[in-house]
């Protein structure tokens, strides 16, 4: 590997890194909200905080660089669809993080590679491998293991709301990287999550519900917007660009183990025994694909 792509690599990998870390940070501030409002609110909330941070970043990113001429109807395609995904994928985050530990949620949340996989097959044509078909299994599995005996309270609702989020972000995963090559990042970002807050607004009551909260609910909210779909999804986009889908999954797996190391340092939160196995196999059961898609593409050179 030559001096220009080890750099472009390093600087892979350092998006990644700091893309698991937001992921596990945000879901502290995010449950300490959820807990002071309704699901709803909260997942509106929240994409009102990430569209303004984009904007201000986009804004600044315009005004230091020439700005490159966009593939116009690419960019609104994939705005308006991401927009789509990014309220159910939200949504579902917001129901799950009120019912869950934020390092549980977060192991759920990374079953998002498993649907990566699924969705690339069906939508984009990619083979369905044997890996992946394995790993889908063996994250069943632990996800089993982790909500035995299985039963629809406040938790088991919550992993299946968990689940409904990593598919939304998974097919986001997969739109993002049939674009990546004739889209602005940043931009695409803003706009998906302005045309999201957009279309929340419409709710009725929605809106009004979210102004009339309290001081210390928004203080919350910032916190979350800031670290989760704005500068957790951000690196993860430009992660793309420099290293492979399977690369940026692997480092991704972190966040689950940062998450545990937060809640236990700040909170003493400890998740119970068959949380902690059902996890371990899960990650186990993600990582399959992700480690055979790695060693598949892996140049000569490497």
């Amino acid at each position: 590997m030559d001096a220009a792509g080890s750099r472009a690599r390093r600087v892979g990998l350092a998006h990644s890194l700091l893309g698991a870390l937001c992921s596990a940070i945000y879901l502290f501030p995010y449950k300490r909200a959820g807990a002071l409002s309704s699901p709803d609110v909260l997942a509106y909330a929240l994409l009102i905080v990430a569209a303004l941070s984009n904007s201000v970043l986009y804004a600044w990113q315009r005004g230091s660089r020439p700005s490159a001429v966009p593939d116009r109807r690419t960019f609104w395609v994939a705005s308006a669809l991401l927009s789509l995904l990014t309220i159910s994928g939200n949504f579902c985050g917001a129901q799950a993080v009120t019912r869950l530990e934020p390092a549980v949620t977060s192991v759920l949340l990374r079953t998002e590679i498993v649907f990566v996989g699924v969705f690339a097959a069906l939508i984009v044509g990619e083979r369905l491998t044997l890996p992946l078909l394995g790993g889908a299994a063996v994250a069943l599995a632990g996800l089993l293991v982790m909500r035995w005996p299985l039963a629809f309270d406040g938790a088991g609702a919550g992993a299946l709301w968990a689940l409904g989020a990593a598919a939304s972000f998974g097919m986001m995963q997969v739109l993002t990287r049939r674009v990546i090559g004739r889209i602005s990042p940043i931009a695409v970002n803003t706009c998906r999550l302005w045309l999201a807050v957009g279309a929340l607004t419409l709710v009725p009551g929605l809106a009004g519900a979210a102004l009339g909260e309290e001081r210390e609910f928004w203080q919350f909210v910032v916190l979350a917007g800031v670290f989760g779909p704005f500068l957790g999804r951000l690196f993860i986009m430009y992660s793309l660009r420099e290293l492979r889908a399977a690369h940026s999954a692997l480092m991704l797996l972190l966040a689950p183990v940062l998450a545990f190391a937060i809640g236990f340092l700040l909170q003493g939160s400890v998740p119970s025994g068959l949380e902690v196995a059902g996890g371990l196999v899960i990650l186990g059961g993600v990582a399959l694909p992700s480690l055979a898609g790695l060693r598949a593409e892996r140049p000569p050179s490497d």
